[in-house]
């Protein structure tokens, strides 16, 4: 996957300018629809990179994403956590699902050695032999943070909201202030931003039942700054019907803490370990591993 965007907003917003416009006297020109909309958006460019520098240049962290999805009577729950530490950089990442506790697969990449480890929970045993399994790091190293577990969701969701943004500049409903300094940016983004960027990845027969109706929906989403410029947390959050259909969706990403070497795994005994030597036998354990998450 290539490098996701992720920027948002800033200081002043909608609210203070209507508050401005309701003291007006009378015959004074006041800011139309467009005029805020163009402000707003102004310090919504303006900041982004500066969220997009916080969210994958974040070093020594712990992170935090709970993921929420219903379609009519289908859904799902997980929760993410995960961190990374140390310089050269390890890294680890524990999935749960909070429907079945046997559903569990951490991640850990090691900053020494070519190997990365993939530990698999009851609900996968069928797939290998061994509770671990190996396989070589990705050519890239580690120096992809958006192709990493640990931040991908919310690299969709930022993208989610950059492509909202593109494709109409009134998504972007406003940034206010907190009294610490922080800001709060609001952005609508249309469900058809949410399945085109991947937030979450459904099958193909349930994305078919998409139609017109749920495709223009809006999730709103929330992204709050801290004083640094650094990410507080990131949340969209929807419950919505068209087509002939309900659902209902919370995704929540936050930066948790400080990570150090005591949050990484050690190493499993080899002979807990079964190797996948090259990347067709990577490729093959993740599409085994997809017909068995399917299914």
């Amino acid at each position: 996957m290539t490098k996701r965007t992720a920027r948002a907003a800033l200081v002043l917003g909608a609210v203070l300018l209507a508050t401005a416009c309701g003291h007006a006297r009378a015959g004074t020109a006041l800011p139309d629809g467009d005029q805020v909309s163009a402000y707003v958006g102004a310090k919504f460019e303006k900041a982004m990179p500066k969220l997009e520098d916080s969210i994958l240049a974040a070093r020594d962290v712990t992170n935090s994403f709970d993921a929420y999805f219903r379609f009519d009577e289908k859904s799902l729950k997980n929760t993410i956590t995960s961190a990374r530490a140390g310089s050269p950089e390890s890294r680890v990442v524990h999935n749960r699902s909070q429907r079945n506790p046997d559903e569990i697969i951490d991640t850990f990449t090691p900053a020494d050695g070519t190997l990365e480890y993939l530990y698999l929970g009851p609900e996968y045993k069928s797939l290998e032999p061994t509770s671990w399994v190996s396989m070589p790091k990705p050519d890239a190293g580690l120096v992809q943070p958006c192709v990493w577990g640990g931040v991908l969701s919310v690299c969709k969701m930022a993208q989610a909201v950059d492509g909202s943004y593109q494709a109409d500049k009134k998504a972007v409903l406003g940034a206010k202030s907190t009294p610490d300094g922080s800001v709060e940016l609001t952005v609508n983004v249309p469900f058809s931003q949410f399945l085109d960027k991947r937030v979450e990845l459904l099958p193909p027969d349930l994305v078919a039942e998409v139609g017109p109706q749920l495709k223009k929906a809006v999730i709103p989403t929330t992204i709050k700054i801290k004083p640094d410029g650094s990410l507080d947390y990131f949340t969209m959050a929807a419950e919505f019907s068209g087509d002939g259909h309900n659902l209902e969706l919370r995704y929540d990403f936050r930066f948790t803490g400080k990570a150090t070497a005591a949050d990484m795994p050690k190493l499993p005994d080899p002979s807990q370990v079964t190797n996948l030597p090259d990347d067709n036998a990577k490729q093959d354990f993740y599409r085994r591993l997809a017909q068995l998450q399917g299914s």
